[in-house]
């Protein structure tokens, strides 16, 4: 009987460590999903300013 308790135990620990893992990867790749369009829009802006100043001169 408290092999099968342990066994039990076993499973939910690996289940859970797992769970943890699944939700970490997915909320790493949401913030990756949402990094480069932040990144395109901050380095977009001062090309546009250096390319009108550039054209001027």
């Amino acid at each position: 009987m408290a092999a099968i308790i342990a066994s039990i135990a076993a499973f939910a620990l690996i289940g859970t460590s797992f769970y943890a893992l699944v939700c970490a990867t997915r909320a790493r790749d949401k913030e990756k999903r949402r990094m480069p369009l932040e990144a395109v829009v901050l380095e977009f802006k001062p090309r546009r300013q250096q390319s009108a100043n550039s054209g001027r001169g």
